[in-house]
């Protein structure tokens, strides 16, 4: 009986050994990757992110080869650059708690072409109302005043290190 006891803890432990490796298909290739965690933000001090929607709509430069629109937290948590979709931006954001907002921003003054400039022209009148943000998943919702979905950011990808 002690025998069989000690045979079913090690069945037990090496398939839960198992478990823990790739799954192999058929052919002998590994099954798809788990997703990476999502860490949870306590703060935007120090974070990349690329705007996907504004004011309820899907962000979709209107030229190609423009810059979609951007924000960076820097890592002290004061300051703010970004990218407009035409213009580069750059000030002040106050970050307490859940609450954030933008300060002056200072613009570059470029012309581009007609879609880019309206929605730049949006992206900025959409900071000027920022209250909050929240994350949601591997996303972060900017509020608006009376709570509503201002914008959605999504991760930047790293910038290779100069």
């Amino acid at each position: 009986m002690k025998t069989l006891h000690v045979f079913l803890c090690a069945l037990v432990l090496s398939s839960g050994a198992c478990a823990s490796r790739p799954v192999r298909s058929a052919g002998g290739h590994a099954s798809a990757p788990v997703p990476a965690k999502i860490p949870v933000l306590k703060s935007l001090a120090g974070t990349n992110w690329t705007v996907v929607e504004l004011a309820g709509s899907v962000v979709v430069n209107a030229t190609e080869g423009w810059p979609a629109p951007s924000l960076e937290f820097d890592v002290n948590g004061q300051a703010v650059t970004g990218h407009g979709g035409v213009n580069r931006f750059g000030g002040r954001y106050s970050e307490a708690g859940a609450a954030l907002s933008f300060g002056p921003l200072a613009m570059t003054r470029r012309i581009g072409p007609a879609g880019q400039m309206q929605l730049e022209t949006t992206y900025t009148q959409v900071l000027s109302r920022v209250v909050g943000w929240r994350q949601q998943g591997a996303q972060v919702i900017l509020n608006g005043p009376s709570g509503e979905r201002a914008a959605v950011l999504e991760r930047a990808p790293a910038k290779p290190s100069e």
